[in-house]
């Protein structure tokens, strides 16, 4: 794997300065345009837990800004931009294990909140983004050239992960480094790393775990090993960690959150809450099943390419009828953002990256169109709960870009503007170059001496 990532870096190493200058545009920018909370909240508890240990995941962000104010009050972490909403200033600090770690060895590394810390942590993971890039470079190798569904997804992955780097500071670009890891490993035969790599993306987020059961089926004694990396998150419950805020995470229930910011989470249809009242009553709006039902007459046109033919089941093992139905699960998958009260936007790229999981085009492709339309109804879901979605969730949303509307898009029209010349640059640099080196080639086959 490290050769390949070595060959590739060198191979596109022209757009890959392209991208880390994009980036490093992005960073000071969207510091400003946005209060990337996440990133924050992050911060804190990688510097918290260099003082309280695991003792951190017992306790909420209004209690450990009190805490953690009392010994460094110059870190200003009661600025109200380090802790989660009001709505959910009760959940106790429940991401898993190796994302912790992450933060808390980068701000071991650069220690000292501050603005120039968060900046740190924007960086760091947008080289993690574009070692991202170099990964899925290896997974589609020529496909990036010459299909225009991987061209599609590597420029779409491009924009959600500077989004998710530079632009909101999220583990997102850790998880998914982790899990494309897993894939190159698989790939090249190398079972067990492939699953103790994923093992440890499912510890920084939950849902690389849905390339388990490929994993799995493809070699089940290689399950050992992402066991043995599930020690990185039991081993710290001896150390007074508790997950009871991860599970409730997960499963996004009602103790987690009384919100609901999916909108295209079925339940809207007979409990859209009521905040006006205390406590939260509930009323019935029936238009919150019409993404639904949408996407039941999608699947059913759509799913019959993804079902092996009789004749493929013959003859095989039961492991390896398993292995058939392969692309008829990962084509399932995106349905599962319809069962969970919390699924933000960016969600739908958790689940794109498993397209590369594909063996066949069409079923890549089918895919592809599939998130475009779960993409789609999302949009189409907000309108549908609108009265809902504009008085609760839409202005929590917006609470998150502090300056004034005008003043956020022009900020966003100048990261357009100045990637626009980096990019103008970057081209006239390397095209003369090439046009050098072109140059100095045809001079050498003449014969002439190059000084």
């Amino acid at each position: 794997m490290l050769s390949a990532i070595s060959l590739s870096i060198y191979e596109y190493r022209k757009y890959l300065v392209l991208s880390l200058v994009i980036s490093l545009i992005a960073i000071p920018l969207a510091d400003i345009l946005v209060i990337q909370r996440d990133r924050n909240r992050n911060e804190m508890y990688g510097e918290a837990f260099w003082i309280f240990g695991f003792d951190i995941y017992q306790m909420n962000d209004t209690y450990l800004v009190e805490r953690i104010t009392e010994i460094h009050p110059e870190w200003n972490f009661d600025d109200g931009e380090h802790t989660l909403p009001d709505y959910l200033t009760n959940v106790n600090y429940e991401y898993p294990i190796f994302g912790l770690f992450f933060f808390a060895i980068a701000t071991w590394i650069f220690p000292g909140a501050g603005g120039l810390q968060q900046l740190w942590l924007n960086f760091i993971l947008v080289l993690v983004f574009n070692l991202n890039l170099v990964l899925l470079a290896i997974l589609l190798r020529d496909k990036i050239k010459t299909e225009f569904w991987a061209r599609m997804f590597f420029g779409g992955y491009f924009i959600y992960g500077i989004i998710m780097s530079a632009g909101g500071g999220k583990l997102e670009p850790l998880v998914d480094c982790l899990l494309l890891m897993s894939f190159v490993l698989w790939r090249e035969k190398q079972h067990g790393k492939a699953m103790f790599a994923l093992g440890l993306g499912v510890q920084t987020k939950i849902y690389p775990v849905v390339a388990f059961p490929v994993f799995f089926l493809g070699n089940p004694v290689s399950a050992i090993w992402f066991i043995l990396s599930l020690g990185v998150t039991v081993i710290p419950t001896f150390f007074g960690a508790s997950f009871d805020s991860l599970f409730s995470h997960i499963f996004n229930t009602s103790e987690y959150s009384s919100y609901i910011v999916n909108p295209l989470y079925p339940g809207l249809a007979i409990g859209t809450p009521e905040f006006v009242t205390d406590p939260v009553t509930f009323h019935t709006w029936f238009p919150a099943l019409i993404p639904l039902v949408i996407y039941v007459f999608f699947m059913l046109y759509t799913i019959r390419a993804y079902l092996p033919a009789k004749s493929d089941f013959e003859g095989k093992s039961i492991r390896l009828k398993l292995l058939e139905l392969k692309p008829f699960y990962l084509y399932l998958l995106p349905g599962v953002l319809f069962v969970f009260r919390w699924v933000m936007p960016w969600y739908l790229y958790w689940l794109g990256i498993v397209v590369v999981l594909f063996d066949k085009d069409k079923h890549a492709i089918g895919y592809m169109k599939q998130i475009t339309v779960v993409g789609l109804l999302y949009a189409f879901g907000i309108l549908c709960n609108w009265p809902y979605f504009i008085a609760y969730p839409l202005p929590d949303f917006l609470e998150h870009f502090p300056l004034q509307w005008w003043i956020t898009l022009i900020g966003l029209f100048l990261i357009g503007f100045l990637t626009a010349v980096a990019y103008k640059i970057w081209k006239w640099e390397f095209e003369r170059s090439e046009k050098r080196s072109a140059i100095n080639r045809e001079a050498e086959a003449r014969g002439e001496l190059l000084i």
